[in-house]
């Protein structure tokens, strides 16, 4: 996940999780006459780094942030996988492609925001459905067609009831249409159904989105047991935390920590950190505990301070110094700051959500990657409509992105998997596919409104040009068919 041009040295993961090297070989003396970013900045240079972090994985070479799974392919974030292709942030699901936020689901494509569904695609924050297809905010349907808010429902087309064989006919006929004249037909249905204010499930005295199973837990989003938190983005399994993003299982006082988990405990500003505790300033350090700016530090050690050993003792007089020079500096209490990212800004999510020029990220002192014209060449094939149609030869063929012209490939598991569901293959790049699913869901902020129905007060993350058919709960749920 480096770029050619970053300086630090990048492992395998193999080699990385090796006894062959040692962390505490780069150790560097603190300087009370050099701010603290910048010390560490040069400690991350010299640490060898792991070309794409995993954990306990099975032939998933191309898949960064993912721990525990088997056979996956370009699915950042996740754990528990098997068998699954460009699956962003997805758990415990099997046979699933071009998706994210997937959670206990099979034989699921195009999908987003969906949990213990099975045998569908295109469905949208949808719950225990099976052989449902183009499906928004519904549970427990089967055999469903284009619709949404449903409950228990089978054989409904666009929120109506059809015999069997109808139904079966009237599929049969649209799943041969083009994928984008059924998205676009599904948009412009689903904008007339009403909305929930936010998509919360069994939560208490919280706000957000895309929550379930949260207890106080305030602007938290595609978070799952959350408690009393605040300001969480993709966590589980978290109490008395704020500012994660990406952190998961057993995690307790934690603030500004970014990626990571695993019974993390009073952890503080560090990045893709696991099973640390009462320790700050820490960038992809596994079992370090009560230590202050470490890198790379992968076998259980206490007592550490840029990448040295310390006694409890010194560590302590130390450590309490270090904080005092970090505050005249103006730095302790912040996170690393992005100048000494490794990334390039558009290279990362950050930029799919704040989009900014080549100029204002220059200006602003952010690395960016340039276009490589070698990686945007025309397409040597034509993508079938009808995955019938395509060989296996097709796996030989290099295509162009229709959305960025941005070069990618076949994969042949891939292949074998939207045979398995018949489904088309994917006429855009990994990026622009992540960024289409991104598309379907609200920005990560709340705006002031009113019910539609009843006029209520509401908090919710559609934005007041989009608030036209937004109800609160009570409302939502009289609409429910």
């Amino acid at each position: 996940m480096f770029p050619a041009t970053a300086t630090s040295p990048v492992f395998c993961p193999k080699c990385w999780w090796s006894d062959g090297w040692d962390a505490f070989a780069y150790g560097q003396d603190f300087d009370f006459g050099s701010p603290f970013f910048e010390q560490f900045q040069k400690l991350m240079m010299k640490v060898p780094k792991m070309a794409f972090l995993q954990l306990s994985n099975e032939n998933s070479d191309y898949s960064s942030f993912i721990a525990f799974s088997r056979n996956t392919y370009m699915c950042p974030g996740s754990f528990f996988l098997e068998d699954c292709y460009f699956a962003r942030r997805c758990q415990y699901s099997k046979d699933c492609v071009n998706s994210a936020y997937l959670d206990h689901c099979e034989l699921v494509s195009e999908s987003i925001n969906s949990k213990n569904c099975y045998d569908g695609s295109n469905m949208q924050n949808c719950r225990n459905c099976s052989s449902c297809h183009y499906m928004a905010d519904s549970t427990g349907c089967q055999n469903c067609f284009m619709c949404g808010n449903l409950s228990n429902k089978k054989f409904y087309i666009k929120n109506q009831q059809y015999s069997e064989a109808e139904y079966n006919k009237m599929v049969d006929y649209k799943m041969k249409l083009p994928t984008k004249e059924l998205a676009s037909e599904f948009e412009e249905f689903n904008k007339t159904l009403p909305k929930k204010y936010q998509s919360q499930i069994n939560c208490e005295n919280s706000s957000g989105d895309y929550i379930q199973n949260c207890k106080n837990a305030q602007e938290c989003y595609d978070s799952f047991e959350i408690e009393d938190c605040k300001y969480m983005v993709e966590c589980v399994a978290v109490k008395d935390s704020m500012d994660l993003s990406m952190h998961d299982k057993d995690i307790e006082l934690c603030y500004e920590v970014c990626s990571g988990g695993d019974s993390n405990n009073n952890l503080k500003f560090s990045f893709c950190s696991c099973t640390s505790v009462n320790s700050q300033y820490l960038h992809s350090c596994f079992s370090l505990q009560d230590s202050f700016g470490c890198d790379g530090v992968h076998t259980k050690q206490t007592n550490c301070i840029l990448n040295k050993k310390y006694s409890k003792e010194a560590y302590e007089e130390l450590k309490g110094r270090i904080i005092e020079h970090m505050k005249k500096t103006g730095e302790y209490g912040e996170f690393f700051p992005i100048q000494i990212s490794p990334h390039p800004y558009n290279n990362t999510t950050a930029h799919d959500y704040f989009p900014i020029t080549r100029e204002e990220a220059l200006k602003n002192g952010y690395k960016w990657e340039e276009k490589d014209v070698s990686q945007y060449q025309p397409s040597t094939k034509h993508i079938p409509q009808n995955i019938k149609e395509a060989s296996d030869s097709i796996t030989n063929e290099i295509f162009a992105c229709e959305n960025c012209k941005k070069n990618y490939r076949i994969i042949a598991q891939e292949l074998n998997l939207c045979r398995k569901l018949n489904q088309p293959l994917s006429r855009l790049c990994a990026d622009c596919r992540q960024l289409r699913l991104q598309k379907l869901k609200n920005n990560r902020k709340l705006y002031l409104g009113v019910c539609s129905k009843c006029s209520h007060e509401i908090k919710t993350t559609y934005p007041p040009e989009k608030q036209k058919n937004v109800c609160c709960e009570q409302c939502y749920l009289k609409e429910i068919i």
